[in-house]
């Protein structure tokens, strides 16, 4: 993965440096920003969780638009604008898991598939 890769990823994550560095790479915030701007290569552990979730964006992704072909009408997905939020109705769930749910209902909303609730 280079440094455009990892960057474009983290931002279709919506996560920031700060949270992708702390939660998936274990470094500095510079140490992430140093990945994104190929200063340093992206180690592989990195790419690998970078890629894993991914896999997970997908499997929701694939899971809403499966519940759209069924109803066959638009629905309305949540968007939680805050953690403490998602949480409230995800008890147990992370920032990642959160991050992933706001990155595929702002995909879904784009594309005119939901309403966002």
């Amino acid at each position: 993965m280079n440094a455009k890769e990892l960057q474009a990823l983290r931002k279709m994550l919506m996560l920031d440096v700060s949270e992708a560095a702390e939660i998936i790479g274990g470094v500095s915030k510079r140490s992430w920003q140093y990945w994104e701007a190929g200063r340093s290569p992206v180690p592989d552990d990195v790419e690998d969780k970078m890629l894993g979730l991914l896999t997970q964006r997908q499997y929701l992704m694939d899971e809403i638009e499966a519940k759209l072909d069924k109803e066959g009408d638009t629905i309305s997905v949540p968007f939680y604008v805050h953690h403490a939020e998602f949480s409230e109705a995800n008890p147990g769930k992370g920032i990642l898991p959160w991050r992933i749910s706001q990155s595929v209902a702002a995909e879904l909303y784009a594309n005119n598939l939901v309403n966002l609730k």
